[in-house]
């Protein structure tokens, strides 16, 4: 059975009726929407459900106040995670918001597991006015999340992994990264 999944994440001036990525194929359809402001995202999340959205992912940076707000918006007929973050990456997660809210240019990458996406096909890079940049990466599978993520980590502040299969999932890209970038990883409210 194919998925529709979308995943949010906050960006100022962003539009929200807008698709940063999409990545479909017979495993099904995830697409990467922006909103400018937390409340922009609770409407979102309740109008792609209507239009028939089935599991929805939402970004670490929104915070467990929102998921829930998201949660109690679709009422239950989808699964809504969020990204957290493991005991391992929470010092370097608190900097890198530390170092945000202080005005630094920082770059993440969200990494995306879909089925059957190609990585050197499925990335979008968002160059941002501050000099920082947003990559959305789409892998097949967690442990090409992992190579790609070990690739990467020298270039970035933040991982957001996707899609996953929890923990399971999660350990081979916090491997890859050996404690230099924090990685949050999705949970879900049901």
């Amino acid at each position: 059975m194919s998925e529709d999944r979308v995943i949010i994440y906050e960006e100022v001036g962003a539009d929200p009726s807008i698709d940063v990525m999409t990545v479909q194929n017979g495993s099904g359809r995830t697409r990467v929407r922006a909103v400018g402001e937390p409340g922009q995202m609770v409407e979102l999340v309740s109008r792609l459900v209507a239009e028939g959205v089935d599991q929805v992912e939402l970004c670490g940076a929104f915070g467990a106040v929102w998921h829930a707000e998201a949660g109690r918006a679709v009422g239950g007929e989808v699964p809504v995670g969020a990204v957290y973050y493991g005991f391992e990456s929470l010092t370097g997660v608190a900097s890198y918001k530390a170092r945000f809210e202080a005005g630094e240019t920082l770059s993440e990458a969200f990494i995306i597991v879909h089925e059957g996406a190609d990585p050197a096909v499925d990335v979008v890079v968002h160059e941002r006015g501050d000099g920082g940049r947003t990559t959305l990466v789409a892998v097949p599978d967690e442990t090409v999340a992992g190579e790609v993520a070990g690739k990467m980590a020298s270039e970035l502040q933040l991982i957001e992994l996707y899609g996953g299969s929890g923990p399971e999932g999660a350990e081979p890209v916090i491997r890859a990264v050996d404690s230099r970038v924090p990685v949050g990883v999705t949970a879900y409210r049901r």
